[in-house]
């Protein structure tokens, strides 16, 4: 790993809460390596994209713009450490697209890297979802049943709509799997 990624690991680490860090940026890290490898594209890209790509929730309210207020905000990391312009123009597509249906959709290969460890990296953190939407999204209010709705929704959207390359769904496949029985099993209660 190069000096100014580790250093941009660090950033980006002190910046998200450590349960976003744990149990989510660092899967979508890992899984877009991954795809990278597989694809054979740019893997420091990636791997800067990887980091980057929800960097508009550290700081913005509004989680449905991340995305987009997102752009900015890795924009200015990345001219810190001084990285090209092509670097800087794919990381912020990257960072904008990453959502699939709520912004422009990825048009390169790293884009949907990007986007498809983002939701891959979903069927790794089940449990989680729970707690962030009855706990960080201010759902307090919420029955377990809305709740359960809204995760169940997410889990299909990322498999329909946001896993998009082949290899991605072959490596999350049987997660997926797991992801529906215990989801289906909740809605018969």
């Amino acid at each position: 790993m190069n000096n100014k990624i580790t250093k941009i690991r660090k950033l980006i680490e002190k910046r998200f809460e450590e349960n976003d860090w744990k149990y989510h940026i660092i899967p979508v890290v890992e899984y877009a390596k991954k795809l990278a490898k597989i694809y054979k594209v740019d893997e420091e890209m990636v791997e800067l994209a990887a980091l980057l790509h929800d960097i508009g929730r550290v700081k913005f309210e509004d989680d449905e713009e991340h995305h987009l207020v997102g752009v900015p905000e890795a924009e200015k990391i990345l001219k810190k450490y001084n990285y090209s312009e092509k670097v800087i123009a794919e990381v912020k597509h990257c960072v904008e697209s990453h959502r699939i249906g709520k912004g422009p959709n990825p048009r390169t290969m790293i884009a949907k890297i990007v986007a498809n460890a983002d939701a891959m990296a979903h069927f790794d953190a089940l449990p989680v979802f729970f707690f962030w939407q009855g706990i960080w999204q201010g759902n307090h209010g919420k029955s377990f049943k809305e709740i359960l709705k809204w995760v169940d929704n997410k889990m299909k959207r990322d498999w329909n709509k946001k896993i998009t390359l082949p290899e991605a769904k072959k490596m999350v496949k049987n997660k997926y799997k797991a992801v529906r029985l215990i989801l289906d099993s909740l809605k018969t209660h």
